[in-house]
């Protein structure tokens, strides 16, 4: 037979245990958001040094090539495949999220659209990214609105954006 305090003991040690496991849990969960934030800042800062780049050495040096290679053609594709990216987000907010926006369509059109980016003469390609940049983050406003989408990520995403932004018009307008 059990003594009625060992059963009342046993019963409170559950609890810390149960109390215990959920700190345990939690700080887990706080280490990987941590974790999360610190990997997407470091390659969305990271991320953001070409848009940087490229501007000012044209602006410094007067050189349209860097390393042969089209300072313009290096800067688009590069905006391009950013743009793609973002859109790559969205796309999977679609398919694990309901949102009010057809998240399916318009990733795939703002993606195409920064392809024909690269067809097009300097400031209709440029034109045409920053219209990608702003309609992305315009989703990503309405996605942190819906509480789809993270505010410290969507922070994150102002930040890139309004550099990437004046980067491509920086750019556009030394070029010129």
């Amino acid at each position: 037979m059990v003594p009625k305090d060992a059963g009342a003991a046993g019963a409170t040690s559950l609890v810390k245990k149960s109390a215990a496991t959920k700190l345990s849990e939690r700080a887990s969960l706080n280490s990987s958001t941590t974790s999360k934030r610190t990997l997407a800042s470091l390659f969305t800062y990271s991320g953001i040094l070409p848009f940087l780049f490229f501007p000012c050495y044209r602006l410094f040096t007067g050189s349209s090539t860097f390393l042969a290679f089209d300072i313009q053609t290096l800067l688009m594709a590069y905006s391009a495949v950013i743009v793609s990216f973002v859109a790559g987000i969205h796309w999977g907010v679609f398919l694990f999220r309901q949102c009010s926006l057809n998240l399916f369509l318009h990733s795939n059109m703002i993606a195409l659209l920064s392809w024909v980016s690269l067809l097009s003469t300097l400031l209709w390609g440029v034109a045409i990214l920053l219209f990608c940049f702003v309609h992305l983050l315009w989703i990503d406003t309405v996605l942190v609105r819906q509480q789809l989408l993270e505010p410290w990520f969507y922070r994150l995403r102002v930040h890139a954006s309004v550099m990437a932004l004046l980067s491509l018009v920086s750019y556009a307008v030394i070029a010129l």
